[in-house]
């Protein structure tokens, strides 16, 4: 089990006073730092488009983390950091309260029966939302770029001189079961417990004798213990009426989830879940306590623009193309606003204009890679293109939904524009700093080496760290590597620096056989000559020394 341990801060919210599961969660983000926190840009260096046609495949692999966060984002990261501190509101551990349920859910457990809960204050509290949109649209994605900023498992040892001794999970995330049991949403919730705490609750509470109502309160008692924030139940298009027992049984079955465990519940789905919510009013009020979130296709315009600009600077071809507004309408047409089509989209084309040797984008090529590569696609985006209803409502998971639009006209518009822009800068910068730091730490080591050329170590630098990345490379590691090309590099200077005198004037060099060709030329004899450029001593000298 890997967990973080608790550091607390206190909170400037009097209703979050003194209790540790939430003062020992991460602070309360600005927009901005939202934005900072969810961006993700991989690495990349135009160098690499000079890379072989394997590598680079390798390269544009990359895109699948490519993450650029925008209004909906931000707005569901402040949903969620609203209801995981609410929902801890009534489950203080060091409250009275809390100790007593945890021992009445305890016997009931050892009895094998099914806890009356008289003290529902947490209602009052406990809430969610749902999460409905497109296949593809980034659903799943988002919420998982958004629980990533909070730990998944904390350690509580003290808390204000007060000795604890437990575990808190501040979010779990399931996927409902593909074939839409209700006892099966359950043993997926243990099993993903069991994979996050190392423990064997499937073993222990999700036997095939034990009914869906005592899992329930297995749960309960389990969610209580762990002090789980928020419960996140993915693929909820995948509920099955009959599986669950009859479509009553089924839609009661998520507010009890809610009322029985007493933790927020966050329900994400397709459009084809629409008409499992909308069942009855109770599940749609709860499911809507913050709010639900219709996201549908992203339409053109700045967010459209923000998010192709970003994501064209990641070219592996040899050629970079430059982003014309033509350019962006044949993505929008080809992927219709699914950002997952889009991404997929642009990277296929990449790897199609590196195989067939153009090494460039073009609008032609992405149009044929659209024809080519998503067949299985092309009648729900053709549906999609036409904004027919009946076309449309062919396909369950992208059929429009008439959810009234939540207006909220106090709401201040975020340049996320503006501040992408500064952190790629920033980011920019901070490579070129660290490149340029590292290149002078080398230098000076290899200075010591007083007999190798500023130009040799210069170029030895240069060439060891093409290919390095410079937020992880170790001067000390590097050392080695630089010296022994400088090294090299040295030999093979001076060799040809000797090798061009040689040429040069091979006289000048004592070549023996320039020398003994000049016998015939100044009629001398070969000893006089060897003996004229030192190449043998005079015993005269020798004698006179003595």
């Amino acid at each position: 089990m890997s967990f973080v341990e608790a550091n607390y801060s206190e909170s400037v919210i009097s209703d979050y006073f003194g209790n540790p599961l939430i003062e020992a969660l991460p602070p309360i983000l600005s927009v901005n730092e939202v934005i900072e926190a969810l961006s993700v840009f991989p690495e990349y260096d135009a160098k690499e488009r000079h890379f072989s046609q394997e590598h680079r495949f390798h390269c544009i692999q990359r895109l699948f983390r490519y993450f650029q966060p925008f209004e909906r984002h931000i707005e569901l990261e402040q949903k969620l950091s609203r209801i995981i501190r609410q929902g801890y509101i009534s489950r203080n551990p060091l409250s009275k309260n809390n100790a007593v349920f945890m021992n009445q859910s305890y016997n009931a457990l050892k009895q094998g029966k099914i806890l009356q809960t008289t003290s529902m204050d947490y209602k009052k509290y406990t809430t969610g939302f749902t999460i409905i949109g497109y296949s593809g649209i980034g659903k799943t994605t988002s919420i998982e770029r958004v629980l990533s900023l909070y730990p998944q498992v904390i350690k509580h040892s003290y808390y204000k001189k007060e000795h604890l001794n437990f575990i808190q999970v501040p979010w779990l995330k399931v996927d409902c079961p593909f074939d839409g049991s209700l006892k099966g949403l359950c043993i997926n919730f243990f099993d993903e417990l069991d994979k996050v705490l190392g423990t064997n609750y499937v073993t222990k509470f999700a036997k095939r004798t034990i009914n869906t109502d005592h899992m329930l309160q297995k749960m309960r008692h389990i969610a209580r213990l762990h002090c789980i924030g928020i419960l996140v139940v993915d693929e909820i298009q995948h509920l099955n009426f009959g599986k669950s027992g009859g479509s009553e049984k089924m839609l009661n079955f998520f507010v009890t989830l809610v009322n029985t465990i007493g933790i927020p519940v966050i329900l994400i789905g397709t459009n084809k879940a629409v008409s499992i919510l909308q069942r009855e009013f109770r599940q749609a009020r709860r499911g809507s306590g913050q709010g639900d979130m219709v996201w549908g296709k992203m339409e053109k315009g700045d967010d459209w623009d923000l998010f192709i600009e970003g994501l064209w600077d990641y070219q592996w071809t040899r050629k970079k193309a430059e982003l014309t507004q033509e350019l962006k309408d044949i993505l929008y047409e080809e992927s219709q606003g699914i950002i997952d089509i889009a991404i997929k989209l642009f990277m296929v084309s990449q790897m199609k204009a590196i195989s067939n040797n153009s090494e460039i984008l073009t609008g032609r090529l992405i149009k044929q890679v659209a024809r080519d590569n998503f067949k299985l696609l092309r009648p729900m985006l053709d549906a999609l293109k036409s904004g027919d209803p009946s076309l449309i409502s062919e396909y369950e998971d992208i059929t429009p939904i008439n959810f009234q639009e939540i207006m909220n006209n106090f709401k201040e518009k975020i340049d996320i524009r503006a501040q992408i822009r500064m952190l790629k800068k920033q980011q920019e910068e901070k490579t070129k700093k660290l490149s340029s730091s590292l290149k002078q730490e080398l230098a000076l080591k290899l200075c010591e080496f007083n007999f190798l050329e500023a130009e040799i170590i210069e170029e030895s630098i240069n060439k060891v760290l093409e290919n390095k990345n410079v937020d992880e490379a170790e001067s000390s590691a590097l050392v080695k590597e630089v010296l022994e090309l400088a090294l090299k590099l040295d030999k093979e200077k001076k060799a040809k620096k000797s090798k061009r005198k040689r040429n040069e004037n091979p006289i000048a060099a004592k070549d023996l056989r320039a020398l003994f060709s000049l016998k015939d030329k100044n009629k001398s004899l070969v000893y006089t000559i060897f003996l004229e450029n030192d190449l043998i001593k005079d015993p005269l000298k020798d004698f006179v020394s003595r």
